[in-house]
């Protein structure tokens, strides 16, 4: 076995029992009766114990189809000809099949990838992974080579892996392949240890006398191959898919990141089947959408000891009852994260007992709960979360500007970004003044230039020094100056959490800011803020009512550089404090501090 393959099958992690359990106090603290969302509840608290999150969430559901021939097609088991395995591949892709059109009516990307179809695939959006040009009719021979079985459970291992680097949060992986109804029935009566006639179905709605063949081909290939049935793979060669194991090796993958994938009817149902002999962890990660009319998915399902959400009737495959069930989930997924607690909305709890209050997760040293990563499913992705924190730490003061006008678009979503900000009772008291005007932006320069020499008076030598390096000709170089101002009266004259600390209108301004350089800088719009002005003159200049403050003026435009040591230190006028000075714990000031 390869290295990829090895990581996976010997590290699937078990759900998270803790996180189960505190996920199930918050389910039965909701203003419902206990119980009362039946199965889903269940649903729910396993996505728990899987995602290691109380709170679980599908934001980025990925659709996976694989797709192979198969050599057992030619004995007639099928209504179908082989041809229409590379036919209903491409109808996917073209977005014209039941799976297409459900998975872009609920905006989730499809990926086909082509395991073992025959012939060429006549659509560039297939991806061709190809382990041979369908497998071996095992009427006569093994249906594949060990080599072969074990590269495509890797493919779907890498087909997973791509996708969970990129953001996925939950798979619905399906298939298609002409002959693989026979093929998943082999497989699940010698797992099974059951007669084939007990699991043959009507598959793509075969005749009786072609059902009858199905069950004497199975039975006889069986007994010809002598598969070990205490070896997984050993099954799994002899009378196997090249998609079914490329399945397979998506729900290992799913598995070892804790992902979850929800499973559709009997095919992909084997294909979980022979996983979990593979390595039985896989079974925490998978959900049953759905019991298809197909005989042996009944038993498949009981093998796995998974309780299917639905019982429509469905059996067409290609990922569609999952697809058709995954609404439900994501609606579960709303319910836990958006319905009130009894003690949220101040409602009597019937259901609370002395048990119930005293529930007490367990904490490691620190306070903090054993539970690898958040409690609540991140909606960022990796890179959308280092991209943040690049903003926050590459945000400068910018004092040169370029003449060339600011993209309109990109100007609008930082304003919009601004208008985003936090504000205290929600009284939003902040106005932008974009001002473009060169003769009024000349008179707010020659003002702030006047403040500014005043201001040095009150440095000495060296400091005073530094302060006149400080220029503010930004003003006249920039093509934007936008003045944000603060109107302490908007909301009336009790605004809700403002009694006490009257100074919460202009922190509300000041987040607005803060966001709106945030969204500069991500734009690679360099923005610079102006605070050496008399508010009276700036309020003349821009005729801004009295009882309005202009709180900042922000030069705003494309920079040539954005520096990596802030302004203020790069002159010398001082350098950041160390954090971990600044932090005290449970009560101001240091241990050492109390004692001296």
């Amino acid at each position: 076995m390869t290295s990829a393959l090895n990581r996976v099958l010997g590290g699937l992690p078990p759900q998270n029992k803790e996180v189960t359990e505190r996920a199930r106090h918050r389910l039965d603290d909701l203003t419902k009766p206990i119980g009362s969302l039946g199965i889903l509840e269940n649903i729910i608290l396993r996505l728990a114990g899987m995602t290691e999150r109380i709170i679980p969430a599908v934001h980025s559901p990925q659709v996976l189809i694989f797709a192979a021939d198969h050599g057992i097609s030619a004995e007639g088991v099928s209504a179908y000809k082989d041809e229409v395995t590379e036919q209903m591949v491409v109808n996917m892709c073209m977005g014209s099949a039941v799976s297409s059109v459900l998975a872009r009516a609920q905006k989730i990307p499809l990926q086909v990838i082509d395991v073992g179809i025959r012939s060429r695939v006549r659509h560039p959006d297939v991806l061709v992974q190809k382990v041979g040009l369908g497998t071996k009719n095992f009427v006569n021979e093994p249906a594949m080579t060990m080599d072969q079985a074990q590269r495509c459970v890797e493919i779907g291992i890498e087909a997973v892996e791509k996708h969970v680097s990129q953001g996925a949060d939950i798979f619905v992986v399906g298939e298609m392949g002409i002959g693989n109804t026979t093929s998943s029935t082999a497989l699940l009566s010698v797992f099974l240890d059951l007669s084939p006639g007990l699991l043959v179905g009507d598959g793509t709605g075969i005749s009786t006398e072609q059902k009858r063949l199905k069950s004497q081909l199975i039975e006889a290939a069986v007994k010809h191959l002598s598969p070990d049935t205490k070896d997984p793979w050993d099954v799994f060669r002899k009378f196997g898919g090249f998609e079914i194991g490329a399945m397979a090796g998506a729900y290992l993958a799913c598995a070892y990141h804790r992902v979850p994938v929800l499973l559709d009817g009997v095919i992909t149902t084997a294909a979980a089947l022979f996983a979990s002999r593979v390595n039985p962890a896989v079974k925490d990660y998978l959900i049953a959408s759905h019991e298809s009319s197909e005989p042996a998915h009944v038993y498949a399902l009981a093998a796995l000891g998974l309780e299917p959400l639905v019982k429509w009737g469905m059996h067409l495959g290609e990922g569609s009852g999952a697809l058709s069930v995954l609404p439900v989930i994501r609606n579960m997924c709303q319910v836990m994260a958006e319905t009130a607690t009894f003690e949220d909305a101040r409602v009597s709890n019937p259901h609370r007992t002395h048990h119930d209050s005293e529930f007490r997760p367990v904490q490691g040293s620190a306070g903090s709960l054993m539970i690898s990563g958040s409690p609540t499913v991140p909606d960022f992705t990796e890179a959308e979360r280092k991209a943040v924190y690049k903003a926050i730490l590459a945000r400068r003061d910018i004092r040169s500007f370029l003449p060339d006008e600011i993209d309109e678009d990109a100007l609008w979503r930082i304003l919009a970004a601004a208008h985003h900000g936090p504000s205290v009772g929600y009284m939003q008291p902040w106005n932008f003044i974009l001002v473009r005007d060169k003769e009024r932006l000349r008179e707010i320069q020659q003002t702030v230039e006047g403040e500014r020499v005043r201001a040095a008076e009150n440095y000495q030598d060296l400091k005073q020094d530094y302060y006149l390096r400080l220029k503010v000709e930004g003003l006249l170089q920039a093509p934007l100056t936008i003045c944000v101002t603060n109107d302490s009266t908007r909301g009336g004259p009790h605004v809700l959490g403002r009694n006490t600390i009257p100074e919460t209108d202009l922190m509300s301004t000041s987040c607005a800011i803060e966001n709106m350089w945030l969204a500069a800088r991500a734009e690679g719009i360099g923005l610079g803020w102006v605070s050496i002005y008399q508010k009276a003159d700036i309020r003349q200049i821009l005729r801004i009512p009295e009882h309005i403050d202009p709180v900042a003026l922000l030069s705003v435009g494309y920079t040539s550089h954005f520096p990596e040591i802030p302004l203020l230190e790069r002159v010398g006028w001082g350098k950041r404090l160390d954090l971990q000075s600044l932090i005290y714990r449970d009560y101001w000031g240091n241990e050492e501090d109390t004692k001296s």
